[in-house]
């Protein structure tokens, strides 16, 4: 997944990390699969000495993928979220209304301060490889992250429903090698997956069908990094927010 954007006069840096996560759903019966992480970045420089930028995504308080710029490259590592929500030595199966720890926080792994914008997606999809496709019928709400900290953290759509996206923002500057609050802290698969089903009767043979079989969900977590100089300007160009009235500043 590329973009690309130019930005010849703005003053600022910024670049996005994405880590990822799915689990297959059969039915009432959940087991979890590997996702590979996929790095979303843009750079914006104008004028300036890019210096050194970087952020990492924690979970459970272990680094899940850092990205830094060091000097005139970028020195990263990659992995995936949920790896460890279940015991795979004891194959554990996935407990529908039970919350698993998801303890998520963001880290300055850079050398300069930065402001820090949390994007998290949640979403369901069908399918196997490139037939894989968005299941938009299916509500996101079923996939709780719990969200924590709300002082820390602006969320300006608190409250709303069925949102596949969240925009979280971290509340002042995150100085170099400091760590945030944690933005959620439990990850839980609604039960109500296991009760939207089609019966149908056939020769006497009576056939359940689950909405939700087949399908995977997914929660994709991206983190933005923002450097501190000129804060006001580069947050709206690169976030598209008034920072002042938001709070962020």
């Amino acid at each position: 997944m590329k973009k690309s954007r130019k930005a010849s006069r703005s003053r600022k840096m910024t670049y996005m990390l994405l880590a990822a996560a799915m689990v297959l759903l059969l039915g009432s019966a959940l087991g979890s699969t590997r996702a590979a992480l996929t790095y979303y970045s843009e750079n914006y420089t104008a004028q300036i000495r890019v210096g050194q930028i970087g952020v990492s995504l924690l979970e459970n308080g272990n680094t899940v993928t850092r990205r830094d710029y060091d000097g005139d490259k970028w020195v990263e590592t990659s992995g995936a979220l949920l790896e460890n929500m279940l015991d795979k030595e004891a194959k554990e199966k996935l407990v529908l209304n039970k919350s698993y720890e998801e303890e998520l926080t963001v880290e300055n792994s850079g050398s300069i301060d930065e402001y820090v914008r949390v994007r998290i997606y949640k979403y369901w999809t069908k399918g196997k490889g490139d037939n894989k496709k968005k299941v938009t019928s299916l509500s996101p709400d079923l996939i709780k992250l719990n969200l924590i900290n709300g002082g820390q953290w602006i969320n300006p759509d608190a409250g709303a429903k069925n949102k596949e996206c969240t925009e979280l923002y971290y509340k002042g500057i995150l100085p170099q090698g400091q760590k945030t609050a944690a933005f959620a802290d439990t990850i839980t698969i609604d039960g109500q997956v296991a009760e939207d089903v089609t019966i149908t009767t056939k020769d006497n043979i009576i056939t359940t069908t689950y909405k939700y079989d087949g399908v995977e969900f997914h929660l994709d977590v991206e983190v933005d990094a923002v450097q501190t100089h000129n804060a006001q300007d580069a947050i709206m160009s690169a976030w598209g927010v008034d920072a002042a009235a938001l709070g962020i500043l």
